[in-house]
């Protein structure tokens, strides 16, 4: 009797008997299916070398833009000072001020302001260079240093901040004056002023400009809205007990801001939404490395409608990042993927020669095909970098996917289909998986007698010339591991094909 399945969402949240989706999705994407309740999942790109560019030290923040040409512009910030991307030689050029940074562990926090980009990491004054110039950093101010930054409505806004007066005050938000981003004196007329946000919601753990501002404390969500003079901004505490765990994990696409809680991940968009609720969120907070969430960074595929955290989960060596989160905001579903990379990052691609391929040798040894948009200069890309800050693209091939279903007690889908079939033992017979593109893909069935008993799984399998993997494995309760290889664009279904086998 052959049994159609969909492939369902990845739950490994929820029990494996019976679970409405599957219980392992590992380096592919989610994507939407074709049937009611359906996900397809598309291959994860391996990385390639795009760049054997190098930093003193491991990447700490990266902002990417364009001059008024239209260039790409790439900055990377690390403990010894700020860098940029060389287009002529793809190398890292030192950007930094003339006078030494003070070196530090904490991360670049970066926002733009018109053609500005701004840095801060909390033991140097906030820094800027004109993308139009890209010439060198400089203190925006003396007046104080800052976690967190952002722009609005022209003024420079700095969150969870130190000055010479009042030292660490990190429920304080500071902002420039109105179109004089670099006026820090408090004033009514030029409007630069501060505010402290008290009321035990912990620090500022991030800030995200816009119309309004939108402030993430630990445990509370603060809206900041410009209402001119005197007060200039008006704060308001629009979510209690709920904040950002994790500064490394806020990212905002459009109009929403995607955060990790302590109790899981959320997204805001003037509401507040549980996205990993009942999915994702518990298998994830027991894996993840809680003591090197500082590693985590985020990215958002510019092609995809898909957000991808890099983070260090308890199997990793020395906390290096070993494991990517990866969401469809279009959907709300994710999966995972084996990290290639150290630190994640969106940036533009540089304008390129023929002359500056020979450094790839060989054909194949090239990031991306001719008719890539990587070739042309300022289009945005998904990048990578490792510890030494070498650059790599998402443009390889597949990774090899793995898909697991849930675990089915098939008998009774049987019965459903015919209700003369007794007993309450199956024998799988084969198993045909749906693919398209041109992969490879084999199977195996895991079977047992008890919901609480051992697992014993099947040889793996692959496809005959009819699309079927023949097996032969008998329980009461099955499941499907099919392993994904080759140039295959999506994974969609499966089919069992199973007979009844009586009583035990």
């Amino acid at each position: 009797m052959v049994i159609d399945s969909v492939l369902g969402p990845w739950r490994p949240d929820v029990p494996v008997l019976n679970n409405p989706g599957v219980t392992v999705a590992r380096n592919v994407l989610p994507a939407i299916g074709a049937l009611n309740g359906a996900i397809a999942y598309e291959p994860m790109k391996r990385t390639l070398l795009y760049s054997n560019a190098s930093l003193p030290s491991r990447p700490l923040g990266a902002i990417s833009g364009q001059d008024l040409a239209g260039n790409g512009k790439v900055y990377a910030g690390c403990s010894e000072g700020l860098f940029k991307v060389s287009p002529s030689e793809l190398s890292w050029q030192d950007v930094s001020r003339s006078t030494p940074y003070t070196p530090g562990t904490e991360k670049w926090n970066f926002t733009k302001y018109g053609s500005w980009a701004i840095g801060t990491n909390f033991v140097n004054p906030p820094q800027y260079i004109d993308m139009n110039e890209d010439e060198e950093f400089q203190d925006l101010t003396p007046l104080l240093k800052a976690r967190y930054g952002t722009a609005s409505r022209g003024f420079v806004i700095f969150a969870n901040t130190n000055d010479s007066f009042d030292g660490d005050v990190p429920y304080r938000v500071r902002w420039s004056g109105l179109d004089q981003p670099k006026s820090w004196d408090f004033s009514q007329t030029t409007q630069a002023d501060f505010q402290d946000i008290n009321g035990g919601s912990g620090v500022i753990q991030g800030i995200v400009g816009g119309e309004d501002v939108t402030i993430f404390m630990k445990d509370s969500i603060v809206k900041m809205t410009y209402v001119g003079t005197p007060l200039i901004w008006q704060f308001d505490e629009v979510v209690q007990g709920k904040g950002c765990a994790v500064p490394e994990s806020i990212i905002t696409v459009g109009r929403t801001t995607y955060f990790l809680g302590k109790d899981g991940f959320y997204a805001w968009d003037g509401g507040l939404t549980r996205i990993g609720e009942g999915k994702i969120d518990n298998y994830f907070l027991k894996s993840v490395n809680t003591d090197q969430y500082t590693y985590m960074s985020v990215a958002a595929d510019p092609a995809k409608p898909l957000i991808y955290w890099l983070y260090s989960s308890t199997n990793a060596i020395d906390g290096t990042p070993d494991k990517m989160l990866v969401y469809n905001y279009s959907i709300g579903e994710f999966t995972e993927v084996e990290a290639e990379i150290d630190f994640i990052f969106n940036s533009v691609s540089q304008p390129w020669t023929i002359a500056q391929l020979d450094q790839y040798f060989t054909i194949a040894g090239m990031p991306a095909p001719w008719d890539s948009p990587t070739w042309a200069g300022g289009n945005a890309q998904l990048a990578g970098m490792n510890v030494s800050g070498a650059i790599y693209l998402f443009t390889g091939e597949n990774q090899t996917g793995t898909i697991e279903t849930s675990e089915q007690f098939l008998i009774q889908q049987m019965i459903q289909i015919n209700p003369d079939i007794k007993g309450d033992r199956s024998i799988v017979t084969r198993v045909r998986p749906m693919i398209d593109g041109n992969g490879s893909v084999t199977a195996r069935v895991g079977s047992r007698l008890l919901s609480q008993g051992d697992l014993t799984w099947s040889q793996m399998t692959a496809r005959n010339e009819t699309g079927w993997c023949i097996i032969r494995q008998q329980g009461r309760f099955h499941r499907v591991r099919l392993v994904l290889t080759g140039n295959y664009t999506q994974a969609t279904s499966l089919q069992y094909d199973a007979v009844p086998a009586g009583f035990r």
